[in-house]
């Protein structure tokens, strides 16, 4: 109750970003299919995890004593801890697949709706392709950087809270050619950048922390630009910092509103699934283990489970909502034109400050 108390005016703002990516997703059917499928590849990458992380325990602690802080030794730990870090870094590895994919299907259905299908379409196959052959590396680089520099940002909050800044930024931004309309939002992007000494970010409070400077080059919307641009992942997560700067939507990105209502989604169905091996670990004699709780190893396993299958498919969500936002900001006729609906529901919501009437000031073009 508290929380929806807490973000109650933002949840108007968060709808019409949500609505928009839901509709993309309805473009094609192959958005959901991708979800599904590399959940199936979690779970069969979690199991493969489980069955070796097993042996390992056996074979490092003395089955006499089952005492692991006692038994096991320092090699074992440090292979212990690699195969955490294995784990974390292939599943992340697998969501950002996923999220790159996305951003590809949906940019394509942000500037150009009619090449794509109800289901099975060649864009669909180009992007995924791509996103396990050309953008893999980008794909692991940023998986195995970007998950431990949230964390450390999530916890310095508490210790450094986020100071507000005015500081105006001269960037140079791409701005959408809305002369044309082309196949995909890069090409509705123009060759020349429009550069102003006075930048609309000026106009707009910026939250600084002390892993900003770090999070310009590795942050979550880096992925989206992959998908939209196949272009590196430091280069993409730069771009995308850039570009909002320049738009003065730092604040409106830094927003994480949807993204906290999928993990507590995320949350109620890792509890319910725990709960769910418990029960079948109580009341139907069925053992996940054989170590001595079995009822906790049950919880924890299918919280485990949980957790997982929910995360990937959540991924779909969280991964269509950034590429709208990405969108919006580098290629806004492209959605006037081609869904005129949609764009005057977010005009609407955002609160009349669009990207196509923002030059206010003498611009250089370079």
């Amino acid at each position: 109750f508290m929380f929806c108390v807490v973000v109650w005016d933002r949840i108007p703002f968060a709808t019409t970003n949500l609505n928009t990516a839901l509709a993309g997703m309805k473009s094609s059917a192959d958005i959901l299919l991708i979800g599904f499928a590399m959940m199936v590849v979690a779970f069969l990458w979690t199991i493969t995890w489980m069955i070796a992380f097993l042996g390992i325990y056996d074979h490092y602690l003395d089955n006499a004593e089952h005492e692991l802080s006692k038994n096991i030794t320092s090699v074992g730990l440090s292979v212990s801890l690699g195969m955490f870090i294995s784990y974390a870094w292939t599943f992340h590895v697998i969501m950002n697949i996923v999220h790159v994919t996305v951003a590809g299907v949906v940019g394509t259905w942000w500037a150009s709706p009619d090449s794509l299908t109800s289901c099975c379409t060649n864009v669909f196959r180009e992007h995924f392709i791509i996103s396990i052959t050309k953008s893999f590396g980008s794909i692991c680089f940023g998986s195995l950087v970007v998950p431990p520099l949230g964390v450390l940002q999530f916890f310095l909050l508490f210790l450094c809270p986020p100071q507000t800044s005015s500081k105006s930024h001269s960037i140079s931004i791409p701005v959408s050619d809305h002369s044309s309309h082309a196949h995909d939002v890069g090409s509705m992007m123009g060759d020349k950048s429009v550069k102003s000494e006075l930048s609309t970010a000026s106009f707009y409070p910026q939250m600084s922390s002390p892993l900003d400077g770090i999070m310009r080059y590795f942050n979550d919307f880096g992925f989206t630009y992959v998908g939209l641009y196949r272009q590196g992942f430091i280069v993409s997560s730069e771009k995308a910092t850039d570009i909002f700067q320049a738009r003065g939507w730092s604040g409106i990105v830094a927003d994480r509103l949807i993204p906290y209502i999928l993990k507590i989604i995320c949350l109620f169905i890792t509890l319910g699934s725990g709960l769910f091996g418990l029960v079948v670990e109580e009341y139907d004699g069925y053992s996940f283990t054989n170590f001595r709780k079995p009822t906790s190893t049950a919880f924890i396993i299918g919280c485990f489970v949980g957790m997982v299958l929910s995360s990937v498919c959540l991924k779909v969500v969280e991964s269509s909502v950034s590429t709208v936002l990405v969108c919006f900001s580098v290629a806004p006729y492209a959605f006037k034109h081609f869904h005129p609906v949609l764009s005057n529901e977010m005009r609407g919501s955002w609160g009349g400050v669009w990207l196509d009437e923002i030059t206010k000031t003498p611009v250089q073009v370079v």
